[in-house]
């Protein structure tokens, strides 16, 4: 997934840059920029090891406490190997905002939509507000990527624009052409009217201000063409000009031209570094230079942010990885304020440039850069983000993370960073103690590395880690102690995404004690939606069921897909008694459109002020009289009064049969499953296994009170269950091809006078 990082950071650089310079751009850079985006559809099936680890690949949870490896949305406000390394880096970059009073950090308070697993994007615009809309786009990312096209109208506050308005020692006539040739290049940058227009003002021009700036006009353009060599040495001759802005403005543009110049030949036309390329160490030295002249003149320059975001990606292109971690060692230390660009778009570059180095784009490679990052980065926060990277495993269970892992990071590797942390010791410990837990596997060592601190009024993410990972510890050696532990820490978990954290821990651990009732409880802490949905749905009993159909203190969401699971689990256990009595309980108005989906707030609900609605609970489904008309079957609850008399009876039972195939598509989480060690993953309360439309098929046939017309229609959709296209839909077992063919010949011979012999035409 790099390739599909490092595309995307262009993309979006590109994007950023836009508005951050006084030039338009070129008409083919249009065509450039969709390559890109077309590119970036075809990455996604390309994947290698990654750091970030998959942005582009589906957000998939995995509903447990303990993650070995990443896979995309199981994220947690729990310093771990299996975040996202960006998740772990902004965490404790937000410590040292909340360690600062009046740093600029300011997290959105925490909500009950809050989800115990995020995704990156959706956790750091809920942990960092929006950016301040009336700042200048010339942030330090911008200018850091190649040309983008031409915007198809100049914004008011373009800088070439104002400049021309403000200064006075132009000739009416000269500023006139002047905007002319600058509004021709808003359509068009370095298309053939844009560049006559511009040679046309200088005809016009007399004055030594009117000059300088259709001089500049010529060296934007030439940029815009890629003409790299032109438009430096025409930026160059602009650089003692006495022209203020066309002077602050050429110098900045000299080092942007030659970043430019330096990555040309750099990427491929998939976004990834071409094979064996190298930035020209010369050219990389001339655009640092010019930079630096730049910052020395113009400390507060209007572009002193972008031209320090350039010299981090002249840096990154050189590979000098050294002066890069130093250089992001400091800002992290900064406000966001202080340093021009956000938390959250900082971290997202230290992910991309530190641990993704140009070069030849191959396994080899990438381990080689991330021991040696390993060996130099001496930055506390950066370590902390390598070293849970390098703890990563294979689950227990199967990885579904990124795979090819390198062997995980020794004790004594990490022992030897010990002086780097010395201002951040219980930062350090809590590392040395993951290390036990994720890599040793000794749960007890974590109890006596890290204090029982459960109880404090608050908790910073560094010290909610420890406790969490405490908690764990507890769980994994069956302490008694481990549901009291994580009930104490409740009070004080009141950071953005700490509480959800802690709620999951508590229905996990209750659903394993078989003490599900309590989740349920008046009193229970367990709250957010998707916690307590997966174990009505897959785990509790009817009475339970029963219980919060009619609980009013429960959201009526909860009521409804409680009493949906209990009417769709009493059908297809032959439950036909307690069936009828529950469906008293579906209000004669109920709807039958909708869909029976649990709530995942991943998707729907995180972070979000108007939060997408949910499918409602299709509960009218039990109350229609919808049928196969061709069979003609009565309502459900008129098949299930047959089989409450008769629980044999093969009409009835074919009836529910097609109830349950018609009425599929609304109930797709309605036999779900879950792996042991997901919440979720124990057995069912509810007797009976799943619902298996097969079976009902096969026990028809054998039905010696069957009719013919039964027997035929159970051949015709035992047939249909592999039709069209030859996998089974009915589920259980496999039929082996030879019986089907059995089915098909014994349907078409046995009974070819019935509608449904006529009607089948194949057996697949």
């Amino acid at each position: 997934m790099i390739k599909l990082v490092l595309a995307a950071q262009i993309l979006t650089e590109q994007v950023n840059a836009l508005r951050s310079l006084p030039m338009s751009f070129p008409a083919s850079g249009i065509r450039r920029v969709s390559l890109v985006a077309i590119t970036l559809v075809a990455l996604l099936s390309l994947g290698r090891p990654a750091w970030a680890s998959g942005d582009y690949n589906d957000c998939s949870s995995a509903w447990r406490l303990v993650h070995h490896d990443y896979q995309g949305c199981s994220n947690m406000v729990l310093l771990s190997p299996a975040n996202d390394t960006r998740v772990n880096l902004l965490l404790l970059v937000a410590d040292l905002r909340s360690a600062r009073p009046g740093a600029g950090f300011k997290a959105r308070a925490a909500t009950s939509s809050d989800s115990p697993l995020f995704s990156w994007e959706d956790f750091s615009s809920a942990l960092e507000p929006a950016p301040d809309k009336t700042t200048r786009p010339d942030s330090p990312a911008a200018g850091q990527g190649d040309p983008v096209p031409c915007p198809p109208t100049l914004f008011p506050d373009d800088p070439f624009l104002l400049a021309l308005q403000a200064d006075r020692t132009l000739q009416p006539d000269e500023r006139d052409a002047l905007l002319t040739a600058r509004r021709k290049t808003g359509s068009g940058c370095a298309a053939d009217i844009a560049l006559s227009t511009i040679a046309a003002t200088e005809k016009v021009t007399r004055t030594a201000p009117a000059r300088a700036y259709a001089l500049y006009l010529e060296g934007a353009a030439a940029f815009w063409r890629a003409d790299f060599d032109k438009a430096a040495a025409t930026f160059a001759s602009l650089v003692t000009t006495q022209t203020p802005w066309v002077r602050e403005t050429a110098a900045y543009m000299l080092g942007r031209t030659l970043i430019n110049r330096a990555q040309v030949g750099a990427f491929d036309e998939y976004g990834s570094f071409a094979k064996n390329w190298h930035a020209e160490a010369t050219t990389v030295t001339a655009a640092e230079s010019a930079l630096d002249k730049y910052l020395q003149q113009y400390p507060q320059g209007a572009y002193a942010q972008s031209a320090r975001g350039l010299k981090r990606r002249g840096y990154w292109l050189a590979g000098d990885t050294a002066r890069l971690e130093e250089e992001y060692g400091a800002l992290l230390l900064l406000s966001p304020q202080e340093r021009g660009i956000s938390d959250a778009d900082l971290v997202q570059e230290i992910d991309n440039k530190v641990t993704t180095p140009p070069g030849e784009d191959t396994i080899d490679n990438h381990r080689a850069s991330e021991e040696a990052l390993m060996k130099a980065t001496q930055s506390p926060l950066l370590l902390a983000m390598l070293d849970l990277r390098a703890m990563r495993t294979a689950e227990l269970t199967g990885s579904n993370g990124d795979g090819g892992h390198n062997p995980p990071l020794s004790l004594p590797e990490l022992q030897r960073q010990r002086a780097y942390f010395a201002a951040q010791m219980p930062l350090y410990e809590y590392l040395l103690a993951a290390h036990a837990f994720y890599v040793e596997n000794k749960p007890a060592d974590v109890l006596r590395m890290i204090p029982d601190a459960a109880r404090q009024s608050s908790f910073s993410y560094v010290q909610f880690s420890r406790q969490m990972l405490r908690g764990l510890a507890l769980e994994a050696v069956k302490d008694h102690n481990a549901l009291p532990f994580w009930m104490q820490m409740l009070p004080g978990a009141k950071a953005t995404n700490q509480r959800p954290v802690l709620e999951l821990a508590i229905a996990y651990h209750e659903e394993r004690a078989g003490e599900l009732r309590n989740i349920f409880a008046a009193a229970s802490p367990v709250h957010y939606p998707y916690l307590r949905e997966v174990l009505l749905a897959n785990i509790a009993d009817a009475d339970l069921l029963r219980t919060q159909a009619t609980n009013t203190n429960a959201s009526q969401r909860e009521r409804d897909l409680a009493l949906f699971t209990l009417l769709y689990k009493e059908t297809a256990h032959g439950d036909s008694v307690n069936f009828l009595k529950d469906l008293a309980l579906v209000p004669p108005t109920a709807s039958a459109n909708g869909s029976y989906t649990l709530y995942d707030g991943i998707d729907i609900y995180f972070a979000s002020d108007e939060p997408r609605r949910l499918p409602s609970i299709p509960l009218g489904v039990f109350l229609h009289d919808k049928t196969d008309a061709t069979f003609g079957c009565p309502g459900l609850g008129a098949s299930e009064q047959q089989l409450a008399h008769d629980a044999d009876n093969p009409t009835a039972r074919l009836c529910v049969a097609e109830f349950m195939r018609l009425n599929q598509s609304v109930m797709p989480q309605a036999e779900a499953t879950f792996s042991a060690d997901e919440l979720g993953g124990t057995p069912s309360l509810f007797p009976g296994g799943k619902y298996v439309r097969m079976d009902t098929y096969i026990a028809v046939l054998a039905n010696p009170k069957a009719s013919r017309n039964d027997k035929a229609f159970a051949l015709y959709r035992a047939v249909n269950c592999y039709g069209p296209s030859g996998s089974n839909a009915c589920g259980g077992k496999d039929v082996p091809l030879a019986q089907r063919k059995a089915w098909f010949t014994t349907l078409k011979r046995e009974y070819a006078t019935t509608r449904w012999a006529n009607a089948q035409k194949y057996f697949w």
